[in-house]
């Protein structure tokens, strides 16, 4: 196990809190059972004090104390523990056998220890003591104190030696003690068993992300989970999809780029051979000459689009905010696209929420917004066909743009990755040669800019709505 492994670091966290609860409950439930126990030994001796004051008052008064040797006997020999009955001057009148190989102080009076004891069993009262090795006998006691009422015997004391609860109370520790060893070690091997449940997804998307970081997109992390550690291997997933599309759409861009780039030069390359080795006469050079300056257009378009899209995705945009009419900047761009539209017979209704609506923003990006993406609907639309730019007003001072068209429609797929940088859908490819698949990942970055968004949606065949928001203009 690595020194800073999850797993390592997981079950220290478990075994030093499963460390610090079973100190604990050691500490407390040795305290508790201990007074307890303790309480207990003495309400046994409480009650079998009664027992021997009331053969002891019945004796009394019939003249017979078999009753009492007979509690006695029991006293010592099921108990443990010996009996001093005293009278009402502290001196010891009768001490059980117990007590003969025990030395003990006779006049139990002249003991600082015991003078308010006995003053309490004198008024009647139980009352308990536990004394030191030395104070009264030899060996610690455990001493209760029970009156009585019949001639000169005030009270009896029932003595237990501390040393015979003390080693009942180590085997109830040592129990203890091996009880909480075997659930401790059964909590490192749960910890362990936890650790590696929790730390093993972590470990496979270590494993994922290593691979991946060697090129290899399609490794996949699989974790059957529903909680945050699946949700960690979705997101996982997630983007090594993102990654693995991202890798086909440069590949692919490469590969169109390199044709868009290959075509036009190479025709450029042809043209002006022809003309300088005599091939092309004189008199048509011009023609051939205006083909040339297209494609360098062509080609000069499609580098500026590139060097504004770098700019866009390196937050290097910065924007011209003003109010600005979007109901103008429509139509004017709707009268830019007319001989686009003319060639197909395709015409654009536009229905607006209001005649004037005030949205502030940068008016030339905003512009170069509307110009893809009517150019785009123009571009796949049919002949014939009908494009519908509509403005809604939306809640939070918002204007929504949406832009319909009756094209080829986008699959649900594709949709997935319209706006990426140099992509093109299988759809449109062959009717976009002049696309170099970054109109639309411009589009965002400038509504990014303008912490706005565009939305998709299309079913194929049935055309595409693009739809993006505006702030409205501040009223006076």
């Amino acid at each position: 196990m690595k020194k800073d492994s999850i797993v390592r670091k997981q079950m220290l966290l478990y075994m030093t809190t499963i460390a610090v609860c079973v100190t604990l409950m050691g500490g407390v439930l040795a305290l508790v059972y201990t007074n307890h126990y303790m309480n207990e030994k003495k309400e046994e001796l409480i009650t079998q004090g009664e027992k021997i004051a009331e053969a002891f008052s019945k004796g009394y008064r019939t003249g017979n104390l078999s009753n009492l040797s007979y509690e006695l006997q029991i006293l010592e020999s099921y108990m443990n523990a010996g009996i001093l009955m005293v009278n009402r001057d502290g001196r010891v009148v009768i001490a059980s056998p117990e007590f003969n190989d025990i030395p003990y102080k006779e006049d139990l009076l002249s003991q600082n220890l015991l003078e308010e004891v006995l003053g309490g069993v004198l008024d009647g009262e139980v009352v308990s003591l536990q004394t030191e090795k030395g104070q009264l006998f030899d060996t610690p006691m455990l001493i209760v104190g029970y009156p009585l009422s019949e001639g000169q015997i005030a009270g009896l004391f029932m003595c237990r030696p501390m040393p015979q609860i003390q080693a009942s109370l180590m085997e109830m520790y040592q129990m203890s003690v091996v009880s909480l060893f075997f659930v401790s070690l059964l909590g490192m091997i749960v910890s362990y068993l936890t650790a590696k449940y929790v730390a093993l997804p972590v470990m496979k998307v270590n494993r994922a992300a290593k691979v991946i970081a060697n090129g290899n997109f399609e490794e996949r992390v699989i974790v059957n989970s529903n909680d945050e550690l699946g949700e960690l291997a979705e997101s996982f997933n997630h983007m090594a999809e993102s990654l693995q599309a991202h890798e086909k759409v440069q590949k692919d861009f490469i590969a169109n780029i390199s044709h868009d780039l290959r075509s036009p030069l190479t025709s450029m390359q042809g043209f002006l051979t022809a003309m300088l080795d005599g091939t092309i006469p004189a008199e048509r050079q011009e023609k051939y000459l205006k083909i040339v300056l297209e494609e360098t257009n062509r080609l000069s378009r499609m580098t500026q689009g590139i060097v504004e899209l770098s700019r866009a995705q390196s937050s290097a945009i910065l924007l011209d905010e003003s109010d600005f009419d979007i109901n103008n900047l429509i139509r004017m761009n709707i009268e830019m696209l007319e001989p686009q539209l003319r060639e197909k017979n395709v015409h654009i209704h536009a229905i607006f929420a209001e005649e004037e609506t005030l949205v502030h923003g940068d008016r030339d990006k905003i512009s170069r917004v509307l110009q893809n993406l009517l150019g785009n609907a123009a571009k796949f639309s049919p002949e014939d066909a009908i494009i519908e730019v509509e403005t809604t007003l939306k809640e939070k001072k918002k204007v929504l743009i949406s832009v319909k068209d009756e094209g080829p429609g986008i699959n649900a797929e594709d949709q997935k990755y319209v706006f990426d940088r140099f992509y093109k859908t299988d759809t449109t490819r062959n009717k976009d040669k002049a696309g170099s698949g970054i109109g639309l990942a411009i589009v965002r970055e400038f509504l990014q800019a303008h912490g706005e968004t565009i939305t998709v949606k299309s079913e194929e065949g049935k055309g595409a709505t693009f739809a993006f928001s505006l702030k409205l203009a501040d009223e006076d």
